[in-house]
């Protein structure tokens, strides 16, 4: 069964005014699984047309009014949620129970800002005089220009969309071309539910063209996008000629710290599901372990385990599997030469390094979960984003000699660390140069807390109420009386 769908302005599904489409490949075996409209700059124009033109309501209702829509709009998403889930499924690779709790935590996103959109503050000041009246409230920012990445379509579409929407902005999506099907799909059911049309508008194209074109478009007043520290570079210099707000969720490589006095099993466990999950398609996934020399042995031994327990196959045949195939080929090909570059500098390797055998996998982009052990700074593993399931570990002696190893990237998005000592957790997690430190667990992303990328991984930050802020701009009134 395939979808082909179509781009989605003012409310209406419509094909790319020249008529092409783009295939949509299924990462499992490489079978056409649908297509997507393949927009044109006039179609972009028409876009970003429709979305200026519903801003002029959106912006101008009551923040209550618009929580009462996007909450409609999120339950009916929600029903939606088995649908959606297997397109992405199909399309990402990733097992379809994770798709579908994707597509739910997304809505749940959009509630949490649906609820953060009626507090937004504004304030007055005292003036130097007494016929003098001041105060400051907030604005919606215009139209914003949402660039999403293949790794989590739906979710990080909703770390934008959502505090888009409840600040009274209207948006144009540009999905990837690699996951196009669920971000549209979802989008879609946001429309149906209750978004009003020109609200939402999707169009899927190339980055290099479309997407620049979208930076470009002097109808859009902000951009967001997630993507790779050299894309957000490129994307911020486009902007900077139109003084544009942009706000930036980039790469990372992410370190991992394991204390002498650490659970070493939780640690395995914690850093098996980071390194692992989704294939190590993540942003935030553990791509380098320093652990204390004394409790070196037993965390691989643990994280050896946790490894190869995980079960790879197609997510949606077989519900049971722990991982799919990864999107792309070129992300395989990725693991396989940081695995040779590493072992030719003399790493160990501990398990997996390849992909696995038979017939169920040769077709599609798999990898199997992978451990180095012995790994040097020196190797690309330790410094460049491998994007996949791959770790290394390395150990230390002095605490301060791992965090700075830790801290010695261009990258500062989420730091891991594993110790039962408070001192220690207070002084190392202001000394590791991250926007996130997560001590003795691995749930980075919640709704509450900001996610903000330090040094080359981020430009402004996504989640929390302070995200809000990000699609809104202050207005000082001030009054003679």
């Amino acid at each position: 069964m395939t979808s082909h769908l179509d781009l989605l302005i003012a409310g209406q599904a419509r094909p790319s005014s020249d008529g092409t489409r783009t295939e949509v490949r299924s990462p499992h075996d490489g079978r056409v699984i649908g297509s997507v409209a393949r927009a044109t700059t006039a179609d972009l124009d028409q876009a970003v047309a429709a979305a200026r033109e519903a801003l002029r309501s959106w912006s101008t209702m009551t923040s209550y009014d618009r929580e009462r829509i996007i909450r409609k709009a999120s339950a009916h998403a929600r029903k939606e949620a088995d649908a959606i889930g297997h397109l992405m499924a199909l399309e990402q690779g990733k097992p379809l129970a994770q798709s579908k709790s994707e597509v739910v935590g997304s809505c749940d996103t959009l509630d949490y800002y649906a609820a953060e959109g009626v507090r937004i503050e504004g304030w007055t000041n005292p003036t130097e005089h007494r016929d003098y009246r001041s105060w400051v409230n907030w604005q919606p920012v215009g139209v914003c220009g949402l660039i999403t990445p293949w790794n989590y379509p739906v979710s990080l579409l909703s770390w934008k969309l959502g505090p888009a929407l409840a600040a009274g902005c209207t948006v144009v999506v540009k999905p990837t071309t690699i996951t196009p099907l669920s971000p549209l799909a979802f989008c879609r059911a946001l429309t149906e539910g209750g978004i009003p049309p020109g609200v939402i508008n999707v169009v899927t194209g190339p980055g290099a063209t479309l997407g620049e074109a979208l930076v470009r478009h002097p109808g859009v007043a902000k951009i967001a996008l997630t993507g790779s520290s050299d894309t957000g570079k490129r994307i911020l210099s486009l902007a900077a000629p139109f003084l544009k707000k942009v706000s930036l969720e980039l790469g990372g490589q992410c370190p991992a710290i394991v204390c002498a006095d650490a659970q070493v099993e939780l640690a395995a466990r914690v850093v098996a599901y980071k390194a692992f999950r989704n294939d190590g398609q993540s942003c935030s996934s553990v791509n380098r372990v320093y652990v204390h020399a004394s409790v070196r042995d037993e965390f691989l031994r643990h994280l050896q385990s946790a490894a190869e327990a995980l079960t790879l196959g197609d997510g949606i045949s077989n519900p049971n599997v722990d991982l799919g195939p990864m999107a792309t080929a070129e992300g395989v090909q990725l693991c396989r030469e940081h695995v040779a570059d590493a072992l030719a500098a003399g790493a160990e390797l501990i398990t997996g390094g390849r992909a696995p055998e038979g017939e169920t996998f040769h077709r599609g982009h798999y990898f199997l979960p992978t451990i180095l052990a012995n790994c040097t700074q020196a190797m690309r593993v330790f410094r460049e984003e491998t994007f996949g399931p791959i770790v290394g570990v390395t150990s230390f002696d002095r605490l301060d000699d791992a965090v700075a190893l830790a801290n010695d990237t261009a990258y500062g998005l989420v730091s891991y660390l594993f110790t039962r000592d408070l001192a220690t957790t207070v002084r190392v997690s202001e000394a590791l140069e991250a926007g996130t430190v997560c001590v003795n667990h691995g749930a980075v992303n919640t709704n509450y807390g900001p996610y903000a990328g330090w040094k080359d991984s981020g430009y402004g930050l996504e989640l929390s109420r302070r995200a809000l802020f990000e699609y809104l701009k202050p207005k000082h009134v001030k009054v003679g009386l």
